[in-house]
C-alpha cells in the first residue's frame, strides 16, 4: 500500500460506521479480524476506519449478494 494511498480519503469513528453497516459494535471488530479491508486504523487510543475502504467492502457485498441472486 502507498504511505499516500488515502489522503484524501475520510475518516470514520466507529458510531459513523455502525450507522453506514448495520451490525453490532463486536460484528465489526470481527470482520476487520477476517476482512483486512475492514481493519481501522489506530491512532493513540482511537480506532478510525477508511470511508474509502467501507464503500468497497458494501459495493463487494452488492457484487456478492447480485450474483448469489443469478444462481
Amino acid at each position: 500500500m502507498n504511505k499516500n494511498e488515502h489522503i484524501d480519503d475520510n475518516y470514520l469513528k466507529i458510531n459513523e460506521v455502525l450507522l453506514i453497516i448495520k451490525i453490532s459494535r463486536a460484528s465489526l471488530y470481527r470482520l476487520a479480524k477476517k476482512i483486512n479491508l475492514l481493519k481501522p486504523l489506530k491512532i493513540g487510543g482511537s480506532s478510525l476506519w477508511s470511508q474509502d475502504n467501507i464503500n468497497i467492502y458494501l459495493n463487494n457485498l452488492i457484487i456478492l449478494l447480485c450474483l448469489m441472486l443469478l444462481f
